[in-house]
């Protein structure tokens, strides 16, 4: 974000954020969006999604 100049961040994951990132971006200009976030925005915009995961070997 300082390299760019950048006002905020916005990370997206399709998955979840743990305490930790959570904590990390306390009073920071920093947006977190998980899977469940990701989801309600596509459907804002009218593209049904789903979230699969790989099989863990």
């Amino acid at each position: 974000m300082m390299n760019e100049v950048a006002n905020k961040g916005i990370l997206v994951t399709t998955s979840d954020y743990g305490p930790d990132a959570v904590t990390f971006t306390t009073d920071k200009p920093i947006e977190l969006i998980d899977g469940r976030g990701l989801r309600v925005l596509l459907q804002a915009i009218g593209t049904q999604a789903r979230i699969v995961f790989p099989e863990q070997n």
